[in-house]
């Protein structure tokens, strides 16, 4: 048999020591440092001492109390409960728990868990017999009466007298807890789970009645009493009113508790009460302006009503505080794009790529919006800055080309399709097709360059002979035989040669007003100008909105033929619409006073039987 002593002998013979150096060396008080004071000064004998061999009990102040060494017992079997009910060793898990039970009786959940565990392996008579040892130890406390309750419903709802007694054991709560909402809700789950749900609705009733200003109890009992009554759309009004007092009570007791408004203000707007659900959150928002989470609850109400506008205004609101919330600028883009309000909405995708930080393919759709809402300067330097950010992307010196295009900066707008040549390469050859060299080409020609543009626009032949050689997409075709022969006529250049571009250009779109003008203009070069007018004339038939170009033509046309009535007609037309292009102004004057020059009809021009057209 072991030696069992208290605190050990005076001697120190045989005692068995453990040393710890590091330990020893960090207690060591070093030269200039203070001595560290115990609070009392102890000896040896104070100490459990550790023989071989023996045991010695620690003194008695060591010692715990009867109620420490329960409360250490059920804590370690509950621990050990827990291990095995994760093994799925469901019998070790209930002795473990059962032992914690027999220390810590009032642990009516632990209860509760240890019965249902006992009921799925087949031992319910066990399972209800603790539960209802349960009750008897811990008969003020609601959970008990509803855990055994629920069980005898779970376990025997099938059998008329154990279903009698799950309602009479929380009926009997109810009468002893009239202010634990816990209780209400069980009760109120068996009548509807028994279809009875005029029962239900008179235990609910009678809680309203009650005399408590516990917000808590009222939003517990709202909750339930929704369960029981259609509130929102197809609701009765006096049933609904009730649920409605319900939670009014909630407000009226909440005694500045943000809290139970805001659960107040939910409940309204999952029951459909919009109305009501803004009487609650807009007060809150005046009270607390810096609780964003209260403004977004207040749009989403706004957004079940369908009031967009409101929505968007409340949005605006969160982002003039938080203006970094990309969520919130997506949103307010979001309605906007759905509305086809484009420009609105690009500075709020503006601010969330900002934020984000976004993919090449997020900044080039954005752009594109811009582009296609004519918000061309905005597109210009978003593009810009876009640019700088992606230094290796082709897509957006190519994007650049359009806004710079619309707004005839063509020297800009050639350095951009240059990066765009050099940036592309074998990476994005799909931008490189024929209609960006034939806006390519435009660009030069607007720009003055002549050479580099008719350069271009041979190259965008040459491509669409390739890509294209069964002329699918005959249009765009004569659109670029048109431009390079519209080019040359106008800066009389290869005068012959552009004129069979036109003329082609007109066999594969012969309803454009634009190739009619070429044709005409064409004419008017050669010196045939009655047939020049009448095909310039045709121009202005084909054309859906008034060209000032095409005005000049036709009353060029007519000077030549002598008809200078019709041709100041048709002058005053192009100076009307383009007052700013003096060009046009001078030639009125001139044509008016008799001044403008009559040129002499070509010799060559073709004979009446070939101006039927």
């Amino acid at each position: 048999m072991k030696a069992k002593q208290s605190g050990g002998p005076a001697s120190l013979v045989h005692r068995c020591f453990v040393a710890y150096g590091s330990l020893a060396a960090a207690l060591t008080v070093s030269a200039g440092t203070p001595a560290l004071r115990a609070e009392a000064a102890k000896a040896l004998d104070d100490f459990a001492q550790v023989y071989v061999g023996q045991y010695f009990e620690p003194g008695e102040h060591l010692k715990l109390s009867e109620e420490s060494q329960r409360k250490s017992k059920a804590l370690a079997n509950y621990a050990l409960g827990r291990t095995f009910e994760a093994q799925g060793r469901a019998q070790e898990a209930v002795e473990a728990y059962s032992e914690v039970l027999r220390n810590q009786p009032d642990q009516f959940f632990l209860a509760r868990k240890t019965a249902y565990l006992l009921a799925r392996s087949g031992r319910q008579e066990e399972g209800l017999k603790m539960l209802e040892d349960s009750l008897a130890r811990n008969p003020d406390e609601p959970f008990a009466h509803i855990s055994l309750s629920e069980f005898l419903a779970a376990y025997q709802g099938n059998d008329p007298n154990g279903l009698q007694r799950s309602f009479e054991v929380i009926e009997k709560a109810v009468a002893q807890f009239p202010d634990e909402p816990a209780v209400y809700e069980h009760l109120v789950k068996l009548f509807l789970s028994a279809d009875r749900r005029d029962d239900a609705r008179r235990i609910i009733a009678e809680a309203a009645k009650r005399e408590n200003r516990d917000s808590e109890f009222w939003l517990r009992l709202g909750r339930i009493a929704a369960r029981v009554w259609p509130v929102g759309e197809g609701g009765e009004i006096s049933e609904n009113d009730l649920v409605n007092q319900i939670h009014s009570k909630a407000l009226d007791f909440a005694d500045g508790d943000v809290s139970v408004a805001e659960r107040v203000g939910d409940f309204y707007h999952a029951s459909g009460q919009f109305d009501l659900a803004v009487a609650v959150f807009s007060p809150l928002i005046q009270a607390y302006p810096d609780r964003l989470d209260l403004r977004l609850k207040l749009a989403q109400v706004f957004g079940a009503k369908g009031d967009e506008e409101k929505v968007v205004e409340t949005l605006k609101e969160i982002v003039e505080i938080d203006p970094k919330n990309a969520d919130v600028h997506k949103q307010i883009a979001g309605i906007y794009l759905r509305t086809g309000r484009y420009k609105e909405a690009i500075p709020h995708l503006q601010s969330a790529l900002a934020i984000t930080k976004g993919s090449i393919a997020e900044y080039g759709a954005l752009a594109r919006m811009m582009i296609e809402s004519e918000e061309h300067e905005v597109a210009i330097q978003f593009l810009t800055d876009t640019a700088y950010l992606f230094q290796d992307a082709a897509d957006f010196p190519f994007l650049l080309t359009f806004p710079l295009a619309r707004l005839e900066r063509w020297d800009e707008a050639v350095k951009q399709f240059e990066k765009t040549v050099a940036l592309a390469g074998d990476k994005q050859p799909q931008l490189l097709n024929e209609q960006f060299y034939f806006r390519y080409a435009a660009a030069h020609e607007r720009s003055g360059n002549l050479p580099k543009a008719e350069e271009l626009f041979r190259k965008t032949i040459e491509m669409i002979a390739k890509n294209d050689p069964d002329d699918e997409n005959q249009t765009f075709t004569a659109t670029v035989y048109n431009y390079l022969g519209y080019m040359w006529v106008e800066n009389d250049m290869k005068i012959d040669e552009a004129g069979e571009l036109i003329k082609t250009a007109a066999e594969l779109d012969p309803e454009s007003g634009a190739i009619a003008d070429s044709l005409g203009w064409f004419y008017f070069k050669k010196g045939w100008f009655e047939k020049a007018r009448d095909e310039l004339l045709r121009a202005e038939t084909l054309i859906e909105e008034q060209d000032a170009v095409i005005f000049d033509h036709i009353g060029q046309a007519f000077y030549q033929t002598g008809e200078t009535e019709r041709a100041i007609e048709y002058l005053e037309k192009a100076v009307a619409l383009e007052p700013e292009k003096t060009e046009y102004s001078e030639r009125l004057q001139r044509m008016r006073d008799g001044t403008e020059k009559k040129l002499a009809p070509s010799e060559a021009e073709p004979a009446a039987a070939e101006k039927k057209e």
